[in-house]
């Protein structure tokens, strides 16, 4: 089964900006003190910032909560997996290699092993560090069900 990852969108504003209004989505996003922040599209972009990818929808929300400066309505939408993302590789290494880890751990032999299969491009490195948590919880949901 294919996991799903998040990322948060802060709401704010009312009314259509070309019309008047004051109305501005913005996503939360890395930045470059290592910190998380809600950010426009345009400026991360000139910025070269990524997205902040999370394993649930409730991460990305208390995330996004926390990192509100303006104080919007926070949601967390699916993010799109790019097609490089070895899901299926992913699904299996955390199933098999990293069951009672700590996130920290998983996280940095997942960003490890993405370098040295050759991933240089940071939004997909965070693509897949987020997959495999978001696999790693699916883990600790099965595990809390059956009584393990």
């Amino acid at each position: 089964m294919t996991q799903t990852i998040y990322f948060a969108m802060e709401f704010h504003g009312t009314g259509d900006p070309y019309f008047g209004g004051t109305a501005a989505d913005w996503a939360l996003y890395k930045t470059d003190d290592g910190g998380q922040a809600f950010i426009s599209a345009a400026d991360a972009q000139r910025r070269s910032l990524i997205l902040a990818y999370f394993p649930t929808a409730a991460e990305a929300e208390q995330a996004g909560s926390a990192a509100s400066t303006r104080k919007g309505r926070i949601s967390a939408l699916p993010g799109k997996l790019r097609s490089e993302v070895p899901t299926g590789q992913i699904s299996w290494i955390v199933g098999n290699k990293h069951v009672g880890e700590e996130d920290s751990e998983l996280a940095e032999d997942m960003a490890d092993r993405a370098k040295r299969a050759g991933a240089t491009d940071a939004d997909l490195m965070a693509q897949i560090v987020a997959y495999a948590l978001a696999c790693h919880r699916a883990n600790q949901a099965l595990v809390i069900h059956f009584q393990l």
